[in-house]
């Protein structure tokens, strides 16, 4: 993997993000995502939308919950009287638990962040980024998709950034090279619209 070695700017009163291995695709992905969330929705103002973390949460409450109280009553009357409320339960949690996997594979699909600007208290442009990163590499493939609420144009486009390069040889984040990055491509998506 390549790299770019670069000092960190100390201007910035941003909490250091370092990676035990930054070889790590899973460690490289989660700092990269929260790194993406916390630029566009601090820098770029773009409020983030949390309905696909809000609706995993509620289904795994949910499983939980009925977990507890199953166990709660077979606890209370024996395994015997509570033969039937453990099996329906059971079923109950794989139900959810399918329906939690379904949401997430047809209806999240790789979504990294989605999110809205706004102007005069109006939404004025969304935000959606998605992407999947493979395990062993540090290329990580996403599409960005920017719509402008007051023209109703949208404009996608497809990237490959080598994450590895947003960090140090030590496996520190380097905030100005992402933040340089991430502010490019919404750029050139705005540019894109105003070309149409």
């Amino acid at each position: 993997m390549s790299e770019t070695v670069t000092k960190d700017s100390s201007s910035e009163n941003l909490p250091p993000v370092e990676l035990a291995n930054k070889y790590d695709a899973t460690q490289l992905k989660n700092a990269v995502d929260d790194e993406i969330a916390r630029y566009y929705g601090k820098e770029q103002k773009f409020v983030q939308s949390h309905v696909h973390t809000d609706m995993k949460l509620f289904l795994g409450y949910v499983s939980c919950i009925i977990a507890g109280g199953s166990f709660y009553y077979e606890y209370t009357t024996g395994f015997r009287e509570s033969i039937n409320v453990t099996t329906i339960s059971v079923i109950v949690f794989w139900i959810l638990q399918s329906i939690a996997f379904a949401y997430s594979h047809f209806i999240e699909k790789n979504e990294i962040f989605m999110g809205t600007q706004y102007s005069h208290g109006r939404p004025s442009a969304t935000l959606r980024i998605s992407g999947k990163m493979e395990k062993y590499t540090s290329k990580y493939p996403l599409t960005l998709t920017y719509s402008d609420k007051l023209t109703n144009k949208s404009a996608t486009t497809k990237i490959e950034p080598n994450v590895a390069t947003w960090f140090t040889t030590k496996g520190t984040l380097v905030h100005d090279v992402i933040d340089n990055d991430l502010k490019s491509y919404v750029t050139t998506l705005q540019q894109q619209l105003h070309q149409e």
